[in-house]
């Protein structure tokens, strides 16, 4: 019998752990040198170097370097994506002022966590998404359009308890949008000391000022 069985907890052979924990050491390092590097001037020297292992190993797990980028683009987002639902789904029951400025926190807080992943995105942006996610191409699922997608859910609940007006409505989630990207953006260009979260309270108060009933 299983040690563990009792627990009911499956454990990984040595070998799948050891690829695990490899991958996620690729990935922590490709983050920071596309971070640093750009997406275009990335080596895939300099990753292997900076997780440790050797070029051969690199490329084991991963073919090519688009093929390293779409694996950390997708697991990042898929990070973001969690903790944003887990945020929606335990303030369901606040108030829509207080939701929003949960959500708006968490974004910053992930972002200002992973600021190599958010030059990746912020520069991804301007690429052509057939170079990103291939045969997805014609239905892109970028960490931003999950992001937008989940505002304008959010955005839905504050018109219908009356904090939004209904004019224009249909302009609120990109005004969202630009406020988190321009917050970001400027995060990247000139870093302070700041925790980007802090900033949750007096962006959503902008925003309800403009949106607001």
């Amino acid at each position: 019998m299983n040690r563990n069985s009792h627990t009911g907890r499956q454990v990984l052979p040595l070998r799948e752990r050891l690829k695990g924990e490899t991958q996620r050491a690729i990935l922590e390092a490709a983050e920071e040198v596309f971070g640093e590097s750009g997406l275009s001037g990335a080596r895939m020297e300099d990753i292997a170097g900076r997780a440790g292992v050797s070029v051969g190993t690199l490329y084991n797990h991963f073919k090519d370097r688009d093929a390293l980028l779409k694996d950390l683009i997708v697991a990042r987002r898929e990070e973001l994506l969690a903790r944003l639902d887990a945020v929606l789904a335990s303030t369901e029951k606040d108030g829509f002022g207080s939701q929003l400025e949960q959500f708006v926190r968490a974004v910053l807080e992930h972002f200002d966590s992973h600021k190599a992943f958010l030059a990746i995105i912020l520069e991804s942006e301007h690429m052509r998404a057939q170079e990103l996610s291939g045969s997805r191409a014609s239905r892109p699922n970028t960490a931003l359009l999950e992001i937008r997608r989940r505002i304008e859910e959010l955005l839905v609940r504050g018109r219908i308890v009356g904090m939004l007006r209904p004019e224009a409505a249909e302009m609120f989630p990109s005004f969202l949008m630009a406020l988190l990207k321009g917050t970001l953006s400027r995060e990247l260009s000139a870093p302070t000391d700041v925790p980007l979260a802090s900033r949750a309270p007096a962006l959503v108060l902008f925003f309800l000022h403009g949106a607001g009933a």
